[in-house]
């Protein structure tokens, strides 16, 4: 299994920062879909989600990453 980014609208993979790749073979592993957030989060990169990949691509799944909420709203009772 690998935990990876992938880009929503191109459905690119991320392979290095800046750099993406249709290949998922040739994406980073993340090992851990917190790893994936955290780096995405640190980074600022908008528009992606987790795609976790199998041997057997029947169980692929993919969860898209919430945006950040603005620093400056608040939430109201």
């Amino acid at each position: 299994m690998k935990i990876l980014l992938q880009h929503i609208r191109t459905q690119l993979y991320l392979r290095s920062l800046g750099n993406w790749t249709a290949n998922p073979l040739e994406a980073h592993d993340f090992q851990h879909s917190q790893r994936a957030i955290d780096f995405a989060r640190e980074h600022a990169l908008n528009g992606v989600q987790i795609a976790v990949k199998f041997i057997d691509s029947q169980f692929d799944e993919v969860f898209p990453l919430p945006e950040p909420a603005s620093t400056g709203a608040r939430l109201r009772a």
